[in-house]
């Protein structure tokens, strides 16, 4: 397989056309309703027809999974997995709290991702092993140690379910990307989320694994991708500070 930095770059630059190309389509932008009652947009579909033209000249041999044109399983090189607008409603009514979203499965595990926050000029990209970054700059490790009764924790979905009595003050911005990349980016301590599917977190969960995060389901066991490169929604799960002490049921893979 081509190395994951050699492939960073190029997803990198990818990843901020397709927030350009959201930003754009803003003006001309036409809504739907699917059969679930969310909403799609004609940015959730021109960004998605965006990178399944470009991505398999970046990784020829990787299929492609995304949320509008539906699942595939792994190709040898792997599996892509976009979500085009993660907040659709977010950015369906001017609220700037979405995102572009990027990730790459491969040998059983989340490896490359990139999300971009376009209406913020973040672009937040990640490769196993090789640290995260903000728009090329060197991310700190996430702080360790337990939350705090003041400290911010994001809650993905409007029903934390599991998570209703979480340390922290929590709260809701409509979109995956947005309480990860605030995660990453120090603004939150922690993130709870009850019904994404793995392409809405892959590319963050690169970013905050890079990071020192801890990814764990309610039950403590660890979050494994490999369980979740299917067309269901993950197990509800939580990405915790390192030490945080939460959620150590489980049992280590």
């Amino acid at each position: 397989m081509t190395s994951l930095v050699s492939l960073l770059d190029g997803l990198v630059e990818l990843t901020g056309q397709a927030g350009r190309i959201a930003l754009e389509v803003k003006s001309r932008m036409k809504s739907d309703l699917k059969a679930d009652g969310s909403i799609v947009t004609t940015a959730d579909r021109e960004v998605e027809s965006f990178f399944r033209q470009k991505l398999p000249g970046l990784l020829p041999g990787a299929a492609v999974w995304g949320e509008e044109e539906g699942f595939a399983e792994p190709g040898p090189e792997g599996l892509w997995l976009i979500d085009p607008i993660d907040g659709t409603s977010n950015y369906s009514f001017g609220v700037p709290l979405w995102g572009v979203t990027v990730g790459l499965y491969s040998d059983g595990a989340c490896r490359l991702g990139a999300v971009s926050m376009p209406e913020f000029d973040m672009l937040f990209a990640a490769a196993s092993g090789e640290g995260a970054t903000l728009n090329g700059r060197a991310l700190p490790p996430i702080q360790s140690g337990p939350i705090l009764r003041h400290e911010l924790v994001g809650h993905a979905d409007d029903e934390p379910g599991a998570f209703a009595s979480f340390p922290g003050k929590p709260r809701h911005l409509g979109a995956f990307v947005a309480e990860a990349m605030y995660v990453a980016s120090g603004k939150f301590r922690a993130m709870t989320s009850t019904k994404c599917k793995l392409y809405d977190a892959a590319g963050s969960l690169v970013v905050l694994r890079e990071l020192g995060a801890e990814v764990r389901h309610a039950d403590g066991r660890p979050f494994v991708d490999s369980e979740w490169v299917r067309p269901v929604s993950c197990a509800p799960f939580a990405v915790l500070p390192p030490g945080s002490g939460l959620l150590q049921g489980g049992q280590d893979a």
